[in-house]
């Protein structure tokens, strides 16, 4: 890691009834999403015990584009993901994943094995669960 520069995180925070939505993004693009309910905290700190030892700031411009897809989805509209710039770290697998539940139709479900089977990994039901546990951006990817 000697000579590595770590990210600097923008944080912000959105409120939807008792829902409160926290939003971390990099200069590169939408980096987490997170989640509470009724009782808000800063969003910095909401962060820091993700993100220990990082630079974070609140910074609502930055999030702006994640934000909006974030919206998208509370209104039930599709997210433009390519018009969502990322920086998300994934295996091919865990992407694999991730763009196959994308395509699930809004109101509709699938069980950890029907989204294996999509990604052509019949047997790998617990492994994409797993990818579902650590899935950074939920509502971008619900």
């Amino acid at each position: 890691m000697a000579g590595k520069t770590l990210p600097e995180i923008y944080c912000s925070k959105m409120k939807v009834n008792r829902l409160i939505i926290y939003l971390a993004s990099t200069g590169k693009g939408a980096f987490r999403v997170g989640l509470g309910l009724n009782r808000s905290i800063h969003p910095v700190d909401y962060f820091r015990h993700v993100f220990p030892g990082l630079r974070l700031t609140e910074n609502d411009r930055r999030n702006r584009p994640l934000a909006d897809a974030v919206e998208s989805t509370l209104r039930n509209t599709p997210v433009k993901k390519k018009a969502l710039p990322m920086d998300v770290s994934t295996t091919p697998f865990q992407r694999a994943v991730l763009e196959a539940i994308s395509t699930i139709p809004f109101g509709q479900t699938r069980t950890y094995g029907a989204v294996a089977s999509m990604v052509a990994r019949p047997a790998a039901a617990r492994a994409v669960g797993q990818v579902m546990r650590r899935n950074p951006l939920p509502l971008i990817f619900p």
